[in-house]
């Protein structure tokens, strides 16, 4: 029996050679549109097949938005996202196409804003998926990997504008003995904004303990974000400054501070 299992094991091997790996590029990734209701704009994104084989391409239209670990979600649809989706709007064209090796192609989209739409900012994505190969002689086996490439296009009808406000901070201890800084930040506009600047943690000396670059990610219009850093730094027991200025894109930059104290673990 176990000469048998070597033997079918070297025809698996021999006969079904590693498959090139698979790579998409889109560019451009994000696109921004002012257009008014009842209006259209028509454009193209340029995709290219980064593999050594040729691959099929199916087009899909997305909803999304950011998780609270800061990571864009993509699905076909979300119910939460319904007021603030361009989904139903997006046409994409081809809808399915074959794509030779370490070739480009442009993907025309068209965007139709229905008359009446309310002013404020929408999002959708223009998504684009590897399909697995099909050989009519050949049974389908092993393990195949999808990749997909997502555009990220905001609509923007009127002249919508974000109204950042900087919430809350705190500090997290994680399973792993590590710690985390939070801070959420409201969006109460209509239109996205993007985060730049630091958070710096201070001892009760006033020393600096450590310093976080908040990452460039969209606070979407009518939510609440939550931006989780790791610290570098392990914090001992004791009580915390936690100073934040935060651009926008305002004239004016986000600050805030707050002062926490970090409890001794509890022994049992």
């Amino acid at each position: 029996m176990r000469n048998c299992f070597i033997f079918l094991l070297m025809i698996l091997i021999f006969n079904f050679p590693a498959k090139a790996e698979l790579g998409l590029a889109l560019a451009p990734m994000r696109v921004e549109i002012n257009i008014p209701a009842g209006s259209q704009h028509t454009d193209s994104l340029r995709l290219t097949n980064d593999a050594d084989d040729s691959v099929r391409i199916r087009t899909e239209l997305l909803d999304w938005y950011m998780d609270e670990s800061m990571t864009p979600q993509f699905a076909d649809r979300y119910a939460q996202e319904k007021n603030f989706s361009c989904r139903d709007w997006l046409e994409v064209n081809p809808r399915e196409f074959d794509m030779p090796a370490t070739e480009s192609f442009r993907v025309r989209y068209t965007i139709r804003v229905p008359a009446g739409t309310p002013d404020g900012e929408y999002h959708c994505g223009a998504g684009f998926v590897t399909l697995p190969p099909v050989n009519p002689d050949q049974p389908p086996m092993g393990v195949n990997i999808a990749v997909r490439a997502v555009a990220a296009l905001y609509i923007i009808v009127g002249n919508p504008s974000s109204d950042p406000v900087l919430k809350d901070f705190s500090l997290r201890a994680l399973p792993d003995g590590t710690w985390q800084a939070v801070t959420r930040m409201e969006n109460l506009g209509l239109r996205h904004f993007r985060t730049s600047g630091f958070l710096e943690i201070q001892n009760s000396d006033g020393q600096l303990v450590d310093r976080l670059e908040y990452p460039p990610i969209p606070v979407l219009p009518k939510r609440v974000q939550t931006f989780p850093i790791p610290l570098k730094t392990v914090l001992a027991p004791g009580t915390y400054i936690l100073r934040s200025q935060v651009d926008v894109g305002l004239p004016e930059v986000l600050e805030g501070s707050a002062r926490l104290v970090v409890e001794p673990p509890a022994h049992n």
